[in-house]
């Protein structure tokens, strides 16, 4: 069986799964090929798997290399995610793919995607052979703004390989040096994700030492939030980190006392599971999609989780981190490693793959 996965090829966490996705795949016997889209043309084989990508050239110029390169290549299967989901299911069909599979990760209430572009998405999305979503909520959404019937769509979470990555050494001394205590609160800087919450909550902490926010990121944001850092007096426990490589967000989790992840909706949240593999205390929004998969009975999901739109619900619980009365590093790490299971989900994606229900 022949399995293409069209994805961003980088240096990015969301890239490594895909990667070590079609290494475990090939060593399982699968004839596994990877393309994607940048400023440059490539081909390497990695790990036995054949990478490919092609020059990024304009919208319709997408849809005809994916569609060259597929009746090219021939698979069996295709996994596509993001941008690529359109012209891989539009290709597909049109080349009679076998199994096309749109994994889909975008819930409906972070982009807010207009009339025309629900529309054309549905459009797509029903194309495909079968729809992956990652979690319960955009699953209920695939069927519900989407059209996707029921039996045409499965839900599995990501995996995080950040463990892997050694700290950035410089970024852990600098952030390491103050004895403040250090609350982060990482994301793209836009509305969405809800920075202007945590800011607004730390005023109100009690403490013996100065209580500090890092915020780890860039984006379009970034001027409403310093006019309201500037406006609740907050200059000197605030500070903007930027955008931060792989290794400087390894230090940037384990220097942090707490993370707080307030978005008003996330369709997973790889931050969430990023910071809990590495036992960084957590508090996350109830919005996260990464908590449905999580064993209600043996993790209470009150003690880590708030509700986003209200300040006062965030404020008690970051004061019992202060007070060093929250949970341990020891419990994060048990919650990822009893819910995130690597060959667990793994075993789970290849099962779709070679043992599909019954698709109309």
């Amino acid at each position: 069986m022949k399995i293409l996965i069209l994805y961003t090829y980088n240096q990015g966490l969301l890239s490594n799964f895909f990667q070590e996705l079609s290494e475990k795949m090939h060593q399982d016997g699968f004839e596994v090929v990877n393309f994607y889209l940048k400023h440059q043309k490539d081909y390497f084989v990695q790990n036995g798997v054949s990478i490919y990508g092609d020059k990024k050239e304009g919208y319709f110029n997408t849809y005809f290399k994916i569609y060259k390169f597929i009746k090219k290549e021939k698979p069996d299967v295709i996994i596509s995610n993001f941008s690529y989901i359109n012209p891989a299911v539009l290709a597909g069909r049109l080349l009679g793919v076998k199994y096309n599979i749109a994994w889909f990760h975008t819930a409906y209430g972070h982009t807010k995607p207009s009339f025309i572009k629900v529309r054309n998405k549905t459009m797509y999305l029903n194309m495909a052979s079968l729809v992956l979503a990652n979690s319960k909520g955009l699953q209920e959404e695939m069927h519900t703004v989407y059209k996707v019937p029921r039996n045409r769509t499965r839900r599995v979470p990501f995996w995080t390989n950040i463990g892997d990555y050694k700290a950035c050494a410089k970024t852990l001394h600098t952030l390491n040096k103050t004895k403040a205590f250090k609350i982060g609160c990482p994301g793209r800087l836009v509305s969405d994700k809800n920075h202007q919450t945590v800011i607004k909550a730390i005023r109100a902490l009690k403490s013996d030492r100065k209580v500090e926010l890092y915020i780890a990121g860039n984006g379009a944001y970034k001027q409403e939030l310093e006019a309201l850092v500037e406006q609740l007096e907050l200059n000197k426990q605030v500070v903007f980190l930027g955008n931060l490589s792989t290794i400087e967000m390894v230090a940037f989790y384990k220097s942090m006392d707490v993370v707080v992840l307030p978005s008003y909706h996330e369709a997973f949240g790889l931050v969430f599971i990023e910071a809990i593999a590495l036992g960084t205390p957590v508090i996350v929004s109830s919005k996260f999609g990464a908590l449905d998969f999580i064993d209600k009975e043996q993790f209470l999901l009150n003690s880590i989780t708030f509700n986003p739109n209200a300040v006062a619900d965030l404020i008690p619980r970051l004061q019992v981190y202060v007070d060093h009365k929250g949970l341990t590093t020891n419990y994060f790490r048990d919650l990822y490693a009893k819910t995130f299971k690597k060959e667990v989900i793994y075993q789970s994606i290849k099962n779709i793959i070679i043992h599909p229900k019954t698709i109309d």
